[in-house]
C-alpha cells in the first residue's frame, strides 16, 4: 500500500511536470509566432524605406539633369546672347 502510494504520488509529479512542460511550449510557439509577426513587419518597413529612398535618389538624378538642361534651354541663350550684345554695346561706348 505504501508503494502504490509513492507510485501515485510519483504519476501526479510527472503530471504536473507533462502540464508545466506543455504550457511552456504553448508560450514559446506564441512567442516564436510573435518574433515570425515582427520579422515581417520589420522585412516590410526596411523595404518602404527602399523604395522610399530610390524615389528620392531617382527625383535627385532628375533634379541633377534639370541643372543639366537648365543650360540648354533656348531661354538660357536668349538671355545669354542679349547678354553679351549689351556688354559689346558697352564696350563699344
Amino acid at each position: 500500500m505504501l508503494q502504490l502510494e509513492k507510485q501515485k504520488r510519483a504519476d501526479q509529479e510527472l503530471k504536473k511536470r507533462v502540464l508545466k512542460l506543455e504550457f511552456c511550449l504553448q508560450e514559446a510557439r506564441s512567442q516564436t509566432r510573435k518574433l515570425l509577426r515582427m520579422g515581417e513587419r520589420r522585412d516590410k518597413a526596411i523595404k518602404e524605406l527602399q523604395n522610399q529612398l530610390a524615389a528620392k535618389q531617382a527625383v535627385g538624378r532628375e533634379f541633377s539633369n534639370e541643372k543639366h538642361k537648365f543650360w540648354e534651354t533656348s531661354s538660357f541663350e536668349i538671355v545669354a546672347s542679349m547678354s553679351m550684345l549689351v556688354l559689346v554695346i558697352f564696350s563699344k561706348q
